[in-house]
Protein backbone atom coordinates (compact mmCIF):
# COMPACT_ATOMS: atom_id res chain seq x y z
CA UNK A 1 0.00 0.00 0.00
CA UNK A 2 0.97 3.64 -0.48
CA UNK A 3 0.89 5.37 2.58
CA UNK A 4 2.80 8.62 1.95
CA UNK A 5 2.89 10.55 -1.30
CA UNK A 6 3.55 14.18 -2.75
CA UNK A 7 5.22 16.37 -5.51
CA UNK A 8 8.75 16.68 -5.63
CA UNK A 9 11.09 19.07 -7.23
CA UNK A 10 9.78 19.88 -10.21
CA UNK A 11 11.48 22.44 -13.45
CA UNK A 12 9.29 25.49 -12.03
CA UNK A 13 10.95 24.57 -8.44
CA UNK A 14 14.34 24.58 -9.86
CA UNK A 15 13.29 27.70 -12.24
CA UNK A 16 12.13 29.76 -9.41
CA UNK A 17 15.28 28.66 -7.20
CA UNK A 18 17.94 29.58 -9.90
CA UNK A 19 16.48 31.82 -12.37
CA UNK A 20 16.94 28.91 -15.60
CA UNK A 21 15.26 26.03 -16.61
CA UNK A 22 16.86 22.78 -16.57
CA UNK A 23 16.69 19.54 -18.40
CA UNK A 24 16.47 16.63 -17.53
CA UNK A 25 15.74 15.83 -14.18
CA UNK A 26 18.38 13.77 -12.34
CA UNK A 27 16.61 11.99 -9.29
CA UNK A 28 18.12 11.62 -5.96
CA UNK A 29 16.45 10.71 -2.44
CA UNK A 30 17.05 10.19 0.96
CA UNK A 31 15.61 9.36 4.10
CA UNK A 32 16.72 9.43 7.66
CA UNK A 33 16.89 11.72 10.73
CA UNK A 34 17.66 15.04 10.47
CA UNK A 35 19.79 15.81 13.90
CA UNK A 36 20.63 19.39 12.19
CA UNK A 37 16.71 20.39 13.00
CA UNK A 38 14.86 20.76 16.62
CA UNK A 39 13.15 17.21 17.30
CA UNK A 40 15.49 15.33 14.71
CA UNK A 41 12.48 14.49 12.66
CA UNK A 42 12.25 12.13 10.07
CA UNK A 43 13.61 13.67 6.58
CA UNK A 44 12.54 13.02 3.33
CA UNK A 45 15.30 15.16 1.41
CA UNK A 46 14.95 15.23 -2.97
CA UNK A 47 18.39 16.85 -4.46
CA UNK A 48 17.58 17.38 -8.63
CA UNK A 49 19.36 18.67 -11.26
CA UNK A 50 20.54 21.99 -9.21
CA UNK A 51 17.72 22.43 -6.36
CA UNK A 52 16.99 20.43 -3.51
CA UNK A 53 13.63 19.94 -1.17
CA UNK A 54 13.52 18.79 2.60
CA UNK A 55 10.18 17.61 4.15
CA UNK A 56 8.81 15.74 6.28
CA UNK A 57 7.17 12.11 5.15
CA UNK A 58 3.52 14.20 4.32
CA UNK A 59 5.35 16.27 1.70
CA UNK A 60 5.55 19.73 3.92
CA UNK A 61 8.68 21.78 4.30
CA UNK A 62 11.45 21.50 6.61
CA UNK A 63 12.91 24.05 5.81
CA UNK A 64 13.19 26.27 2.67
CA UNK A 65 13.88 24.71 -0.71
CA UNK A 66 17.59 24.98 -1.49
CA UNK A 67 19.68 25.45 -4.41
CA UNK A 68 22.91 23.22 -4.63
CA UNK A 69 24.75 25.84 -4.70
CA UNK A 70 23.93 26.47 -1.46
CA UNK A 71 23.91 23.06 -0.15
CA UNK A 72 27.40 22.84 -1.63
CA UNK A 73 28.93 25.61 -0.84
CA UNK A 74 30.06 26.16 -4.44
CA UNK A 75 28.73 28.67 -6.91
CA UNK A 76 30.38 26.40 -9.79
CA UNK A 77 27.63 23.15 -9.20
CA UNK A 78 26.81 21.61 -11.72
CA UNK A 79 24.38 18.89 -10.82
CA UNK A 80 24.57 14.61 -11.64
CA UNK A 81 23.45 15.11 -7.34
CA UNK A 82 22.80 12.55 -5.14
CA UNK A 83 22.05 11.99 -1.75
CA UNK A 84 22.75 9.16 0.73
CA UNK A 85 21.67 8.56 4.50
CA UNK A 86 23.70 6.55 6.78
CA UNK A 87 21.64 5.18 10.18
CA UNK A 88 24.73 4.02 11.93
CA UNK A 89 25.73 7.66 12.42
CA UNK A 90 22.43 9.56 11.46
CA UNK A 91 24.24 11.02 8.50
CA UNK A 92 22.96 12.00 5.16
CA UNK A 93 25.99 12.35 2.77
CA UNK A 94 25.25 14.67 -0.71
CA UNK A 95 27.26 14.41 -3.45
CA UNK A 96 27.92 15.60 -6.91
CA UNK A 97 29.89 17.72 -10.02
CA UNK A 98 31.44 20.62 -8.56
CA UNK A 99 34.73 22.79 -10.03
CA UNK A 100 37.60 24.04 -7.40
CA UNK A 101 35.29 27.06 -5.45
CA UNK A 102 38.60 28.72 -5.07
CA UNK A 103 38.99 29.31 -8.94
CA UNK A 104 36.06 28.19 -10.97
CA UNK A 105 36.18 25.92 -13.84
CA UNK A 106 39.29 25.63 -16.42
CA UNK A 107 38.58 26.87 -19.87
CA UNK A 108 37.93 23.40 -20.97
CA UNK A 109 36.58 22.14 -17.63
CA UNK A 110 38.89 19.67 -17.05
CA UNK A 111 39.22 20.44 -13.35
CA UNK A 112 36.32 19.02 -12.07
CA UNK A 113 36.07 17.52 -8.25
CA UNK A 114 33.22 15.63 -6.89
CA UNK A 115 31.49 18.12 -4.38
CA UNK A 116 30.79 16.36 -0.98
CA UNK A 117 27.89 17.76 2.12
CA UNK A 118 27.73 15.93 5.49
CA UNK A 119 25.16 16.48 7.90
CA UNK A 120 24.49 15.47 11.28
CA UNK A 121 24.52 16.34 15.01
CA UNK A 122 27.94 17.95 14.50
CA UNK A 123 26.58 20.26 11.79
CA UNK A 124 27.18 20.90 7.98
CA UNK A 125 30.58 20.40 6.56
CA UNK A 126 31.11 21.10 2.54
CA UNK A 127 34.17 19.13 0.97
CA UNK A 128 36.00 18.78 -2.84
CA UNK A 129 37.56 16.06 -3.98
CA UNK A 130 39.53 15.83 -7.09
CA UNK A 131 38.22 13.80 -10.18
CA UNK A 132 40.10 15.08 -12.75
CA UNK A 133 42.96 13.24 -12.42
CA UNK A 134 45.00 16.02 -11.73
CA UNK A 135 43.93 18.92 -13.36
CA UNK A 136 45.02 20.73 -16.48
CA UNK A 137 48.18 19.83 -17.51
CA UNK A 138 47.97 16.31 -16.29
CA UNK A 139 45.46 13.86 -16.49
CA UNK A 140 43.39 16.67 -17.77
CA UNK A 141 39.72 14.70 -17.63
CA UNK A 142 36.20 15.68 -16.71
CA UNK A 143 34.84 13.91 -13.95
CA UNK A 144 31.16 12.84 -14.99
CA UNK A 145 27.61 11.83 -13.55
CA UNK A 146 29.28 11.06 -10.06
CA UNK A 147 27.77 7.82 -8.13
CA UNK A 148 27.68 7.12 -4.58
CA UNK A 149 27.38 4.06 -1.64
CA UNK A 150 29.11 3.65 1.41
CA UNK A 151 30.39 0.96 3.84
CA UNK A 152 31.59 0.67 7.36
CA UNK A 153 35.08 2.42 6.51
CA UNK A 154 33.96 4.61 3.12
CA UNK A 155 32.01 6.93 1.57
CA UNK A 156 32.88 5.24 -2.47
CA UNK A 157 32.10 7.60 -4.96
CA UNK A 158 33.18 6.43 -8.95
CA UNK A 159 32.95 9.05 -12.19
CA UNK A 160 33.41 8.69 -15.73
CA UNK A 161 36.42 10.14 -17.17
CA UNK A 162 36.45 12.01 -20.52
CA UNK A 163 39.87 12.94 -20.93
CA UNK A 164 42.16 14.46 -23.65
CA UNK A 165 42.18 18.56 -24.88
CA UNK A 166 38.86 18.19 -25.43
CA UNK A 167 37.18 16.12 -22.89
CA UNK A 168 36.12 13.25 -25.94
CA UNK A 169 38.60 10.50 -25.20
CA UNK A 170 36.76 8.32 -22.87
CA UNK A 171 39.25 6.39 -20.13
CA UNK A 172 36.93 4.64 -17.90
CA UNK A 173 35.68 5.17 -14.37
CA UNK A 174 37.55 5.97 -11.34
CA UNK A 175 36.59 5.11 -7.88
CA UNK A 176 37.43 7.57 -5.06
CA UNK A 177 37.21 5.86 -1.53
CA UNK A 178 36.85 8.34 0.99
CA UNK A 179 37.14 8.20 4.93
CA UNK A 180 33.94 8.20 6.28
CA UNK A 181 34.87 8.13 10.02
CA UNK A 182 36.44 11.63 8.73
CA UNK A 183 33.46 12.78 7.16
CA UNK A 184 31.10 11.85 10.14
CA UNK A 185 33.31 14.09 12.66
CA UNK A 186 33.24 16.66 10.08
CA UNK A 187 37.39 17.00 10.23
CA UNK A 188 38.87 20.15 8.91
CA UNK A 189 40.72 17.72 6.15
CA UNK A 190 39.39 14.60 4.58
CA UNK A 191 42.15 11.44 3.35
CA UNK A 192 40.99 9.96 0.15
CA UNK A 193 42.07 7.47 -2.37
CA UNK A 194 41.73 7.26 -6.19
CA UNK A 195 42.07 3.80 -7.79
CA UNK A 196 41.82 3.29 -11.87
CA UNK A 197 40.53 4.10 -14.65
CA UNK A 198 39.34 0.66 -14.69
CA UNK A 199 38.13 -1.62 -17.60
CA UNK A 200 37.12 -4.97 -17.60
CA UNK A 201 36.65 -7.38 -20.52
CA UNK A 202 39.06 -4.79 -22.85
CA UNK A 203 36.36 -2.62 -22.33
CA UNK A 204 36.45 1.03 -20.04
CA UNK A 205 34.00 0.32 -17.57
CA UNK A 206 31.01 3.04 -17.96
CA UNK A 207 29.15 3.73 -14.87
CA UNK A 208 30.66 1.79 -12.43
CA UNK A 209 27.81 2.51 -9.44
CA UNK A 210 28.83 1.21 -5.83
CA UNK A 211 26.32 -0.35 -3.61
CA UNK A 212 24.63 2.14 -0.13
CA UNK A 213 25.46 0.64 3.35
CA UNK A 214 27.18 -2.47 2.95
CA UNK A 215 27.32 -3.09 6.44
CA UNK A 216 30.72 -4.22 6.47
CA UNK A 217 34.21 -2.89 5.73
CA UNK A 218 33.97 -3.88 2.10
CA UNK A 219 32.43 -2.00 -0.74
CA UNK A 220 30.87 -3.59 -3.40
CA UNK A 221 30.38 -2.06 -6.92
CA UNK A 222 28.42 -3.19 -10.24
CA UNK A 223 28.89 -2.06 -13.96
CA UNK A 224 27.00 -3.03 -17.14
CA UNK A 225 28.16 -3.06 -20.47
CA UNK A 226 26.27 -0.39 -22.55
CA UNK A 227 29.37 0.70 -25.05
CA UNK A 228 31.27 -1.22 -26.89
CA UNK A 229 35.43 -0.71 -26.40
CA UNK A 230 35.33 1.45 -29.69
CA UNK A 231 32.97 3.77 -27.50
CA UNK A 232 29.78 2.64 -29.73
CA UNK A 233 26.29 1.30 -28.49
CA UNK A 234 26.33 -1.95 -27.86
CA UNK A 235 23.36 -3.52 -29.13
CA UNK A 236 23.29 -6.63 -26.74
CA UNK A 237 24.69 -7.21 -23.76
CA UNK A 238 24.60 -10.50 -22.00
CA UNK A 239 27.17 -9.69 -18.88
CA UNK A 240 27.51 -7.59 -16.17
CA UNK A 241 30.89 -6.71 -13.95
CA UNK A 242 30.89 -7.53 -10.00
CA UNK A 243 33.29 -5.45 -8.06
CA UNK A 244 34.65 -5.76 -4.40
CA UNK A 245 36.61 -3.00 -2.57
CA UNK A 246 38.56 -4.26 0.24
CA UNK A 247 40.82 -2.37 2.94
CA UNK A 248 38.94 0.60 2.49
CA UNK A 249 39.74 1.44 6.39
CA UNK A 250 43.95 2.43 5.37
CA UNK A 251 42.20 5.09 3.56
CA UNK A 252 41.73 6.36 6.97
CA UNK A 253 44.97 4.40 9.42
CA UNK A 254 47.11 5.59 6.26
CA UNK A 255 48.64 2.29 6.26
CA UNK A 256 48.18 0.33 3.00
CA UNK A 257 45.72 1.25 0.39
CA UNK A 258 42.06 -0.13 -0.57
CA UNK A 259 42.42 -2.73 -3.43
CA UNK A 260 39.75 -2.84 -6.55
CA UNK A 261 38.81 -6.59 -7.58
CA UNK A 262 36.23 -6.84 -10.34
CA UNK A 263 34.87 -9.87 -12.66
CA UNK A 264 32.42 -9.80 -15.83
CA UNK A 265 29.76 -12.44 -15.23
CA UNK A 266 27.52 -14.21 -17.43
CA UNK A 267 23.90 -12.47 -17.36
CA UNK A 268 20.53 -12.36 -18.98
CA UNK A 269 21.14 -10.60 -22.39
CA UNK A 270 19.55 -6.83 -22.17
CA UNK A 271 19.47 -4.98 -25.37
CA UNK A 272 20.00 -0.88 -25.77
CA UNK A 273 17.00 0.96 -25.48
CA UNK A 274 14.88 2.38 -28.04
CA UNK A 275 12.56 6.09 -28.10
CA UNK A 276 9.71 5.36 -26.03
CA UNK A 277 6.58 6.64 -28.03
CA UNK A 278 5.14 9.37 -26.01
CA UNK A 279 2.06 11.55 -26.29
CA UNK A 280 3.38 14.65 -27.89
CA UNK A 281 2.68 15.07 -31.73
CA UNK A 282 5.33 16.90 -32.44
CA UNK A 283 4.11 20.38 -32.12
CA UNK A 284 6.30 23.06 -31.49
CA UNK A 285 5.29 26.58 -29.40
CA UNK A 286 7.19 29.78 -28.38
CA UNK A 287 7.88 30.28 -24.87
CA UNK A 288 9.01 33.71 -23.93
CA UNK A 289 10.60 35.04 -20.46
CA UNK A 290 13.16 37.44 -18.86
CA UNK A 291 15.98 35.41 -20.93
CA UNK A 292 14.74 35.85 -24.56
CA UNK A 293 12.39 33.62 -26.36
CA UNK A 294 12.33 29.63 -26.73
CA UNK A 295 11.14 26.88 -28.98
CA UNK A 296 9.21 24.29 -27.33
CA UNK A 297 8.59 20.72 -28.60
CA UNK A 298 5.54 18.40 -27.49
CA UNK A 299 7.96 15.00 -28.01
CA UNK A 300 6.25 11.88 -29.66
CA UNK A 301 8.83 9.70 -27.95
CA UNK A 302 11.23 10.16 -24.37
CA UNK A 303 15.01 9.66 -24.29
CA UNK A 304 16.27 6.56 -22.53
CA UNK A 305 19.67 7.37 -22.64
CA UNK A 306 21.47 3.65 -22.76
CA UNK A 307 21.45 0.27 -20.86
CA UNK A 308 24.06 1.96 -18.24
CA UNK A 309 23.33 0.57 -14.61
CA UNK A 310 22.72 4.18 -12.98
CA UNK A 311 19.68 3.25 -10.46
CA UNK A 312 20.69 3.12 -6.63
CA UNK A 313 22.55 -0.35 -5.82
CA UNK A 314 20.89 -1.72 -2.98
CA UNK A 315 22.31 -4.63 -0.67
CA UNK A 316 20.59 -7.80 1.17
CA UNK A 317 22.42 -10.20 3.37
CA UNK A 318 20.74 -13.37 4.07
CA UNK A 319 22.50 -17.67 4.76
CA UNK A 320 22.98 -17.34 0.77
CA UNK A 321 25.48 -14.44 1.16
CA UNK A 322 25.46 -10.63 -0.33
CA UNK A 323 23.10 -9.85 -2.71
CA UNK A 324 23.54 -6.65 -4.54
CA UNK A 325 20.10 -5.28 -6.63
CA UNK A 326 19.88 -2.89 -9.19
CA UNK A 327 17.98 -2.60 -12.79
CA UNK A 328 18.70 -1.03 -16.65
CA UNK A 329 16.79 0.03 -19.59
CA UNK A 330 16.20 -2.35 -22.08
CA UNK A 331 14.80 -2.65 -25.11
CA UNK A 332 12.15 -5.98 -25.58
CA UNK A 333 10.34 -6.83 -28.57
CA UNK A 334 6.78 -7.82 -27.58
CA UNK A 335 4.39 -8.53 -30.97
CA UNK A 336 6.94 -7.37 -33.40
CA UNK A 337 7.23 -3.92 -31.74
CA UNK A 338 9.94 -2.81 -29.77
CA UNK A 339 9.00 -0.93 -26.42
CA UNK A 340 11.75 -0.20 -23.36
CA UNK A 341 11.44 -2.76 -20.47
CA UNK A 342 13.05 -2.75 -17.09
CA UNK A 343 15.79 -5.55 -16.86
CA UNK A 344 17.10 -6.67 -12.99
CA UNK A 345 19.71 -7.64 -11.07
CA UNK A 346 20.44 -9.54 -8.04
CA UNK A 347 24.33 -10.10 -8.18
CA UNK A 348 26.42 -11.92 -5.46
CA UNK A 349 29.69 -9.43 -5.85
CA UNK A 350 32.06 -11.73 -3.70
CA UNK A 351 31.30 -14.97 -5.75
CA UNK A 352 30.68 -12.69 -8.85
CA UNK A 353 27.73 -14.55 -10.31
CA UNK A 354 24.02 -13.06 -10.82
CA UNK A 355 22.52 -15.14 -8.45
CA UNK A 356 18.46 -13.75 -9.42
CA UNK A 357 17.54 -12.16 -12.73
CA UNK A 358 14.62 -10.97 -14.51
CA UNK A 359 12.47 -8.22 -16.80
CA UNK A 360 9.14 -6.08 -16.12
CA UNK A 361 7.42 -5.57 -18.96
CA UNK A 362 4.46 -3.61 -20.08
CA UNK A 363 2.35 -4.43 -23.00
CA UNK A 364 1.55 -1.49 -25.36
CA UNK A 365 4.04 0.84 -22.82
CA UNK A 366 7.55 2.00 -21.77
CA UNK A 367 9.18 1.78 -18.51
CA UNK A 368 12.36 4.19 -17.97
CA UNK A 369 14.64 4.41 -15.30
CA UNK A 370 13.82 1.66 -13.13
CA UNK A 371 15.30 1.85 -9.45
CA UNK A 372 14.46 -1.52 -7.33
CA UNK A 373 14.65 -1.55 -3.39
CA UNK A 374 14.38 -5.03 -0.90
CA UNK A 375 11.83 -4.72 1.07
CA UNK A 376 12.57 -5.98 4.86
CA UNK A 377 9.27 -8.01 4.33
CA UNK A 378 7.79 -9.17 0.88
CA UNK A 379 9.22 -8.97 -2.61
CA UNK A 380 11.41 -6.21 -3.64
CA UNK A 381 9.66 -2.81 -5.15
CA UNK A 382 10.58 -1.37 -8.45
CA UNK A 383 9.66 2.11 -9.65
CA UNK A 384 9.78 4.19 -13.07
CA UNK A 385 8.32 6.46 -15.54
CA UNK A 386 5.53 4.55 -17.86
CA UNK A 387 4.63 6.00 -21.46
CA UNK A 388 3.28 4.54 -24.19
CA UNK A 389 1.11 6.30 -27.31
CA UNK A 390 -1.92 6.70 -25.04
CA UNK A 391 0.05 7.51 -21.65
CA UNK A 392 1.76 10.53 -20.30
CA UNK A 393 4.60 10.41 -18.66
CA UNK A 394 3.37 9.07 -15.27
CA UNK A 395 4.81 7.30 -12.16
CA UNK A 396 4.60 3.88 -11.19
CA UNK A 397 5.51 0.46 -9.37
CA UNK A 398 5.42 -2.94 -8.96
CA UNK A 399 6.69 -5.39 -6.92
CA UNK A 400 9.18 -8.02 -8.78
CA UNK A 401 6.77 -11.37 -9.35
CA UNK A 402 3.65 -9.73 -8.89
CA UNK A 403 3.08 -9.39 -12.84
CA UNK A 404 1.40 -5.93 -11.89
CA UNK A 405 2.16 -1.95 -12.58
CA UNK A 406 0.77 0.27 -10.51
CA UNK A 407 0.22 4.02 -11.84
CA UNK A 408 0.56 6.10 -8.67
CA UNK A 409 0.48 9.49 -10.33
CA UNK A 410 -0.94 9.78 -13.38
CA UNK A 411 0.84 12.06 -15.70
CA UNK A 412 -1.38 15.41 -16.61
CA UNK A 413 0.39 16.23 -19.88
CA UNK A 414 2.58 15.22 -22.81
CA UNK A 415 5.98 16.42 -22.26
CA UNK A 416 6.93 19.46 -23.45
CA UNK A 417 11.01 20.76 -23.49
CA UNK A 418 13.19 23.48 -25.12
CA UNK A 419 15.81 20.96 -24.92
CA UNK A 420 14.84 19.28 -28.47
CA UNK A 421 15.46 22.69 -30.58
CA UNK A 422 18.77 24.73 -31.31
CA UNK A 423 20.95 25.40 -29.52
CA UNK A 424 20.34 21.80 -27.66
CA UNK A 425 18.76 19.30 -30.35
CA UNK A 426 18.59 16.91 -27.63
CA UNK A 427 15.58 15.66 -26.33
CA UNK A 428 15.83 14.67 -22.88
CA UNK A 429 13.70 12.62 -20.10
CA UNK A 430 16.27 11.83 -17.17
CA UNK A 431 19.00 9.94 -16.03
CA UNK A 432 17.70 7.68 -12.65
CA UNK A 433 15.00 7.36 -10.57
CA UNK A 434 15.75 6.41 -6.93
CA UNK A 435 14.76 3.80 -4.49
CA UNK A 436 16.15 3.94 -0.78
CA UNK A 437 14.42 1.74 2.03
CA UNK A 438 12.75 3.67 5.72
CA UNK A 439 15.44 4.04 8.16
CA UNK A 440 12.28 3.21 10.71
CA UNK A 441 10.21 0.21 10.07
CA UNK A 442 9.65 -1.75 6.75
CA UNK A 443 8.66 0.60 3.91
CA UNK A 444 10.47 1.86 1.29
CA UNK A 445 10.43 4.88 -0.33
CA UNK A 446 10.45 5.89 -4.20
CA UNK A 447 10.96 8.46 -6.61
CA UNK A 448 10.52 9.33 -10.52
CA UNK A 449 9.94 12.04 -12.88
CA UNK A 450 6.28 12.65 -14.61
CA UNK A 451 4.32 15.51 -15.48
CA UNK A 452 2.95 17.52 -12.70
CA UNK A 453 -0.73 18.67 -12.71
CA UNK A 454 -0.66 22.15 -14.67
CA UNK A 455 -0.07 24.43 -11.48
CA UNK A 456 3.11 22.70 -10.76
CA UNK A 457 4.69 22.74 -14.32
CA UNK A 458 7.08 25.57 -16.19
CA UNK A 459 6.34 26.38 -19.65
CA UNK A 460 9.56 26.01 -20.51
CA UNK A 461 9.81 22.07 -19.83
CA UNK A 462 7.05 20.74 -17.52
CA UNK A 463 8.67 17.81 -15.89
CA UNK A 464 8.46 17.20 -12.24
CA UNK A 465 9.10 14.15 -9.86
CA UNK A 466 6.60 12.09 -7.67
CA UNK A 467 7.90 10.27 -4.10
CA UNK A 468 6.16 7.63 -2.15
CA UNK A 469 6.45 5.45 0.40
CA UNK A 470 4.89 1.72 0.11
CA UNK A 471 4.53 0.13 3.19
CA UNK A 472 6.80 -3.32 2.97
CA UNK A 473 3.50 -5.26 3.72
Amino acid sequence: DVIHRFNGVSDKVSDSLNATPITPPDQGLCVGRDTTLAGTPKAVWEPVNIAAQETNPSGSQLRPDVTLATLFQDQYSTGDVRCLYDPSTQSFYFTEIGFPAATGPAVDDNNTVVDVTVTNAHGVASYQFDTSLGGPGAGDCFGDQPKTGFDNNALVVSTDEYCGPTESNYEGAIVLTISKPQLVSEASTVSDSVLGPVSLSGIPVTGLDPAINTGSGTGYLVNSFAFQADGSNNPVASSVGAWTLRDTATVTSGHGSPALIGRATPSEPYAFPVPATSTGNGSTATVSNSDGAFTVTSETALNPDDSRMSAPVAVTESHGGVRVWTALDAAVTVHGVATDAAAWFAIDPVRARVVSQGYVVAKGANLLYPAVQPQRSGPPAMVFTITSKTINPSAAYTTLGSGKITTVAAGAAPHVSFSDAPPYNTARWGDYSFAVPDPDGSGVWLATEYIPPAGDQDPLDNWGTYVFELSGH
